[in-house]
């Protein structure tokens, strides 16, 4: 039991890991390339997937966390005046 939740947690999080790297790929394409073939970067994905979710979620929810303090600091200071 405990084997397959962690099989398909390892399962969504590369998925997801390989969404957000061909995502990016798009993005960083050049003019004139034919195709984009990231090659180790998604053997890489795939073997750490979970920790490199696990880090952009974190990062994500900082960076999420971190606008909402300044919008508040910005209502206070409105508030004040």
């Amino acid at each position: 039991m405990i084997q397959n939740i962690t099989i398909g947690i390892w399962i969504l999080s590369a998925i997801y890991c390989l969404y957000k790297l061909y995502k990016r790929s798009k993005m960083s394409s050049y003019d004139g390339v034919i195709g984009y073939s990231p090659g180790l970067e998604v053997l890489m994905v795939i073997m750490i997937g979970p920790v490199l979710a696990i880090i952009d979620i974190s990062l994500t929810w900082i960076r999420i966390y971190k606008e909402a303090e300044e919008a508040r600091r910005r209502a206070a200071e409105k508030e004040v005046k």
